[in-house]
């Protein structure tokens, strides 16, 4: 019906408004925090669903409380009959559920006894009729539903919640739903999800059986039977309350307030870079670095024997500019590129420091180890290599440690930004320790550093925040760069196979991909970890795999260059490369400590 007269509102007539959204937030047009439109019938907020309504008066009535009968008989009140009334603006009190400081609203009245029961104690008399009705419900196909009279608390099977509500029941197996869940909306359309409306179904569609999916709201599992909002073309999942409950994204409060926080967003690094994020010692000291930096001429440092001499120009042709063949020289401190200024030995030894690594603190009071300081310490005397609890590499330079808790952080963990803007969130992310909540990038559980927003519970380990650049090469995809991607994918086929691993990839996750060659990459398969970034290695060695001897070099070399063990790019990593004549072998550090045969 387009139009009733209700007896309740004899003013006017009501008229049948499909979608209860449309009416949310009447007002003022100018009036940016708009009222939520409340039944006028039960109180509650009229969202979802259809109703009546007049507009002029902003009267509203949910469809259930228009059908709600005039008159009933309840064994809660057995004397007389109970009729309907409207309480308007007056304080009252239900004298079955004892629910006080009720205002407004309907309820079945005793003029007699001054009895008032409320719609939801009277709602199983109200429908006595309707429980004589069997249906059957798409979504429990073969089955017929019957409904009860009487209110109950259980667990849907529709909507998982548990809820107290009327409910049907299948005559032939034990499944149960609530009255509501029968009528649910086949669309809906959230702020959360602007591109598409997202369509109801009774279970997880089969061709996303590959994958585990995760409610976009809770974030917890999509269980394969369960009812659910979703768009296929974006892969988003939502339980039925969790949709049907969702209101416009609020920005969290926390310890250092987001909204201060986007008003300095130029304050943080923004990530993805377009370099993989490796040495944040240089970042820092940038602004401090010149090249005619007043340091020491001649110092002599804790952790080598000789004095330092300071050096302001280049020694050679792999400072400042290193062509595809050239060594790197790397620092005997934090393992990263040589780079002016810098000092080295005075006496001829190969070593060379950083001018702001020979200017490290001695000791360090760190967020990620509060109960003790950490003392630096230079590890290249030891046997084994240590292994840092922020990124979890070996390493056998410097390094800070707690000897007794057998802590350790090298010297570029020690220095990584507390807070940073990641492109993949619309908040600024917090560096924390611990696997509290998976990675939303890799989806693994990380024990060493992350960055994390905790009000929405997201999370980015240390690898896929700061090392995944916005671009990577590869030699699949010879000529030019690919681009970093985060789903949904616009346009693509219908699943994504990564080209290193061959694996099907989770198309809720991000990825590389190149649109020219339609070539496509895990994170970790083109930007493999290198766990062996803080190891310093030098000389030539006898090996059992290869009949020639090896040498220890790090070497800025293009895509096409690969680890002859593992097919995994060598840029930058330390190697052992043969110098026979022609001889093309090199294998990176993690193959050669797995002795390849």
């Amino acid at each position: 019906m387009g139009e009733i007269n209700h007896f309740m509102h004899q003013e006017h007539s009501l008229k049948f408004i499909e979608n209860l959204e449309v009416i949310v937030g009447i007002g003022d047009d100018n009036d940016e925090k708009k009222e939520i439109v409340h039944c006028h019938g039960c109180q509650e907020p009229m969202l979802g669903g259809s109703g009546y309504g007049c507009i002029p008066c902003h009267y509203f009535l949910h469809k259930k409380c228009v059908e709600l009968r005039p008159t009933i008989n309840h064994h809660i009140h057995p004397l007389h009959p109970l009729t309907l009334v409207d309480h308007d603006d007056l304080e009252w009190t239900c004298d079955a559920c004892r629910k006080e400081g009720q205002v407004g609203a309907f309820s079945y009245y005793c003029i007699q006894c001054d009895f008032d029961a409320c719609t939801k104690c009277s709602a199983a008399i109200a429908c006595k009729e309707e429980a004589l009705i069997k249906f059957q419900h798409e979504g429990h196909p073969g089955h017929t539903l019957a409904l009860q009279s009487r209110s109950a608390s259980f667990l849907c099977d529709a909507c998982h919640s548990k809820d107290e509500g009327l409910l049907y029941q299948c005559e032939d197996c034990d499944f149960w739903i609530h009255k509501t869940c029968t009528s649910l909306a086949p669309t809906i359309n959230l702020p959360h999800h602007h591109k598409h409306h997202l369509v109801l179904v009774y279970s997880l569609p089969d061709n996303f059986y590959k994958f585990q999916y995760f409610c976009e709201f809770c974030e917890r599992y999509i269980l394969r039977n369960g009812w659910l909002y979703h768009c296929a073309n974006c892969r988003y999942f939502a339980h039925i309350k969790c949709a049907l409950n969702a209101e416009q994204p609020s920005i969290p409060s926390d310890a250092l307030g987001t909204s201060m926080v986007e008003e300095h967003v130029n304050d943080f690094l923004q990530f993805p870079m377009s370099y993989a994020f490796t040495d944040p010692l240089k970042l820092l000291h940038l602004e401090k670095i010149s090249l005619d930096d007043d340091g020491a001429t001649e110092i002599n440092h804790w952790s080598h024997d000789h004095p330092l001499i300071f050096n302001v120009e280049s020694q050679g042709n792999n400072i400042n500019k290193i062509g595809c063949n050239d060594p790197i020289e790397v620092c005997y401190g934090c393992v990263r590129p040589l780079s002016l200024p810098y000092y080295s030995c005075k006496d001829g030894c190969l070593f060379t420091l950083h001018k702001y690594c020979a200017e490290l603190p001695l000791t360090l009071e760190h967020q990620l180890h509060p109960d003790h300081s950490l003392d630096l310490v230079d590890t290249y005397e030891d046997e084994d290599y240590y292994i840092c609890n922020g990124c979890f590499s070996n390493g056998n330079r410097f390094v800070y440690t707690c000897e007794a808790c057998k802590f350790y952080l090298d010297v570029n963990c020690a220095f990584l930004p507390n807070t940073i803007k990641h492109k993949s969130h619309k908040h600024h992310l917090v560096q924390v320790i611990g696997p509290d909540t998976r990675c939303k990038a890799c989806f693994k559980l990380f024990d060493g550093i992350s960055f994390a927003c905790k009000p929405c519970k997201f999370r980015l380990d240390m690898f896929c925040a700061l090392q995944s650049p916005h671009f990577l090469t590869h030699k699949y995809c010879k000529g030019h760069e690919i681009p970093l991607t985060y789903p949904p994918v616009e346009d693509h086929p219908e699943d994504f196979y990564c080209d290193i691993c061959e694996e099907e990839m989770h198309p809720k996750r991000p990825l590389y991909h190149c649109h020219k060659c339609k070539n496509s990459f895990h994170l970790e398969c083109i930007n493999r970890i290198d766990y062996y970034a803080n190891v310093k290695e030098e000389g030539t060695i006898i090996v059992s795999y290869h009949k020639h001897p090896l040498t220890f070099v790090r070497r800025e070399k293009t895509s096409v260059f690969v680890c002859f063990g593992c097919n995994v790019g060598i840029n930058g990593r330390l190697i052992l490369e043969c110098w026979a004549g022609t001889c093309p072998f090199r294998i990176c550090q993690r193959c050669h400590l797995e002795e390849p045969k």
